[in-house]
């Protein structure tokens, strides 16, 4: 698997998402909801990847959630980069990453615009079991 790197600005948070395909095999999503669009988003998952998130300061790691809060959107309140939506889900939880927090971000591409609008609640948690990737979290304090 090749291990793609990045995080937040000041480093508080860490990020490593493997996965088997190139970055040009990408598409990355850029949700409608207004929390994406002020982000200006480009979302990579892999279902068949993982995504490793260390936190080196816990008092810096903001979950914010808003909707169904079905998902925690990962800040650093440090120096305010949007790295990950993260849902914890039982005894497993799944992710997506932020393209523009990885050290070779340019590599892949614009993507496209996606609407989840008309999903409810448990539509949204179906569809990232099956889209997103198996993530872990971990927080050195």
């Amino acid at each position: 698997m090749s291990g793609y790197k990045g995080g937040c600005h000041c480093g508080n948070i860490a990020v490593t998402f493997e996965t088997k395909k190139a970055a040009t095999d990408f598409t990355p999503r850029a949700c409608d909801c207004s929390f994406c669009r002020k982000h200006s988003t480009r979302a990579l998952s892999d279902p068949e990847g993982h995504i490793h998130l260390n936190v080196q300061r816990e008092d810096d790691l903001n979950r914010y959630q808003f909707g169904t809060k079905a998902t925690e959107f990962l800040i650093c309140r440090s120096c305010g980069v949007y790295v990950s939506a993260y849902m914890p889900d039982g005894d497993a939880a799944f992710a997506n990453v932020l393209a523009s927090v990885l050290d070779d971000h340019d590599r892949f591409g614009l993507g496209e615009l996606t609407d989840y609008g008309n999903e409810d609640e448990a539509g949204k948690r179906a569809r990232r079991r099956q889209k997103w990737t198996p993530a872990t979290l971990t927080v050195a304090n």
